[in-house]
Formats: structure tokens, C-alpha cells, sequence
């Protein structure tokens, strides 16, 4: 692991999808962090970013302006814990299909592991008995050139992992309309892309201009994004 610097000291980046993490109040005892878990330490720091106006709103200084890019930043951090999250559910998912000998495998999960492992990587793997630590990181090396955001390639990563319509299954513990869930996802996740690649900025008028976003916004954004990532887990635990 890569220690990273931050201003409270150093931590550790953790890229397992079954996190381990020793706690600070277990003596040095490990326990297994799930990629929920996870996720819900990301989106809390979307929270913040939202609640920052509530300590600050009396400093002059800190303008309107400064909360609007709190905002966005908010919507960037929910659409990432979101990737994050699909990611180590899908690395996660692959290695217990894969342990469970007695099932066969689906054609598409196949297909995509024969894509990532040639021949004499798989007969390695096999002499070795150790097919689950390869496949595992050949996943990851492959994941790291893709991203999880949008409904199109998360439907299709999880269909793969035996989730034939997660946005259906999703829809209906969450008591929300299916075409309403993938408009609104599909609006953040692009909302997303428009912060992080032109500065929130319309470039197709002149001069450019500033596209507008409330707190509102922002809190529309986390919550259906914790909503459609608790519902996942949920879906993940009943299986």
C-alpha cells in the first residue's frame, strides 16, 4: 500500500474490494470493511462540503460564488463514491463467483476473463492454485482505464456478475419510478463530466457561461445517489 500525505497525517490507499482496516479501538484487531462502508465515508464528505455554508454563512469574505463551487464539488465527490463503490462490488462479485466450483459461470463473466488472461496465465494460475489472485488483479489493472458512472456501464458490469437489471431490481425497493431513477442519475453523472472537464461552463455560447446550482441541487445529487447504492447493497445482502 502507498502511504498518502494529508494535513492530519499520513493514511493508507486501500484498493481491495473486501477493504481491510485495522480499528482504532479494537487494540490492532482487523476487521473487514464492505465497499458500503466505504462508500458511505465518501458521500459523507459530499455532506460537508454542502454544510460548510451552515458555519460560514456570517464571513464576509466567503462569497456566494465560493458555496456554488462547494456544490459542484459535492456533486463530483457523490458521482465518484458512486464508481468507487460499483467497482469494488463488481471486483468483489467476480471472485465469489468464481469460488463457488459447483455453479457454472455466466457466458459474458467468461468471455471477459479469457479477454483478460490468455491461455498460459490461466494454466499458470492453475498449477499454482492461485486463478482467484490473478483474475482479481487482472480485473483491477483493466478497471483502472474504465469508469463505473453512468446507467449504461452499470447495468452492464453487474448483468455480468449475475444482476440481470439492476435499475429494475433497484427501482422497486426503492419505490421509484425506473425511468425516473436512470433520468436523474444520467442528469448527475453528466452534471459531473461538465464540472470536471469545462468548469461548469456552457462553452457552446459566447462569452462562456456559468451554469447555475443551488444547494438543492447538490442534496438531489447525494441523495439519489446514497439511495441507489444503499438499494444495491441491500440487494447484494438478500442474494
Amino acid at each position: 500500500m502507498k502511504e498518502k500525505q494529508t494535513e492530519g497525517g499520513k493514511t493508507d490507499e486501500v484498493d481491495n474490494p473486501n477493504v481491510s482496516a485495522i480499528s482504532a479501538s479494537s487494540g490492532g484487531d482487523y476487521k473487514s470493511i464492505s465497499p458500503f462502508e466505504v462508500f458511505e465515508k465518501c458521500i459523507i464528505r459530499a455532506e460537508n462540503l454542502i454544510s460548510v455554508h451552515d458555519s460560514t454563512e456570517n464571513i464576509e469574505e466567503i462569497s456566494d460564488e465560493h458555496y456554488c463551487d462547494c456544490y459542484r464539488a459535492a456533486v463530483v465527490l457523490s458521482i465518484s463514491a458512486l464508481d468507487a463503490f460499483v467497482r469494488k462490488v463488481v471486483v468483489s462479485e467476480i471472485r465469489k463467483i468464481l469460488s463457488k466450483t459447483d455453479k457454472p459461470i455466466n457466458p459474458e463473466l467468461t468471455d471477459y476473463i479469457k479477454n483478460l488472461l490468455n491461455q498460459d496465465k490461466l494454466l499458470e494460475a492453475a498449477r499454482k492454485y492461485n486463478l482467484l489472485d490473478k483474475v482479481e488483479e487482472a480485473v483491477k489493472v483493466d478497471f483502472e482505464t474504465k469508469s463505473f458512472q453512468g446507467e449504461w456501464k452499470i447495468t452492464q458490469y453487474l448483468k455480468m456478475v449475475g444482476y440481470k437489471d439492476i435499475f429494475s431490481e433497484v427501482s422497486v425497493k426503492a419505490d421509484i419510478n425506473e425511468k425516473n431513477l436512470k433520468r436523474k442519475l444520467n442528469v448527475f453523472t453528466n452534471r459531473r463530466h461538465i464540472i470536471a472537464h469545462s468548469g461548469d461552463y456552457d462553452l457552446n455560447q459566447t462569452p462562456h457561461k456559468e451554469n447555475d446550482i443551488d444547494k438543492k441541487y447538490a442534496k438531489e445529487c447525494i441523495h439519489i445517489v446514497r439511495l441507489f447504492a444503499s438499494k444495491i447493497n441491500e440487494i447484494l445482502d438478500n442474494k
